[in-house]
């Protein structure tokens, strides 16, 4: 993550949280909230229309829809992949997620997966070979690998 905003210190990269059906509403909101308070940009996309619902039933209208195209995967920015819910299985299931995983391992960017071990963390590492991904560490709390990310890209950059 890298880029300079003129006054020597390095750009803040922009953060997006993309969010499918079944999504875990705790994960999502905790990572905007955070993000915000932080004073990141942070924007929520959804996987086919900006209206998603969590699992238990809860709607999110999100600032896009991935159609959108809301980045470039080349550009430096974070890509967060929740994987609560059932929002791992539907990222999984989607093609689209496999070339945007694929034109992030050749781009600058970086990708957050929120459970190590799972299936998603496992796709994504076959797939980003070349760039660092950002997964919790084993028995890490999502508050405390949420906050040790904001940190990270609030004062790294």
């Amino acid at each position: 993550m890298s880029g300079n905003n003129g006054t020597g210190r390095k750009k803040r990269p922009q953060s997006y949280i993309l969010i499918g059906e079944g999504f875990d509403e705790w994960e999502v909101v905790y990572f905007l909230h955070k993000f915000r308070m932080a004073g990141l940009y942070i924007k929520s996309i959804g996987l086919f229309n900006k209206l998603v619902t969590s699992r238990q039933g809860v709607a999110l209208k999100t600032d896009y829809a991935l159609a959108e195209h809301p980045f470039d995967p080349g550009d430096d920015c974070v890509l967060i992949l929740p994987s609560r819910g059932r929002n791992a299985e539907a990222l999984r299931h989607d093609a689209r997620i496999k070339t945007l995983l694929e034109n992030f391992n050749r781009g600058q960017g970086q990708i957050v997966v929120t459970e190590s071990g799972g299936n998603l963390a496992s796709d994504v590492n076959e797939i980003v070979t070349s760039r660092p991904t950002y997964q919790p560490q084993m028995g890490e709390q999502l508050e405390e690998f949420v906050e040790t990310l904001t940190n990270h890209i609030a004062f790294a950059y």
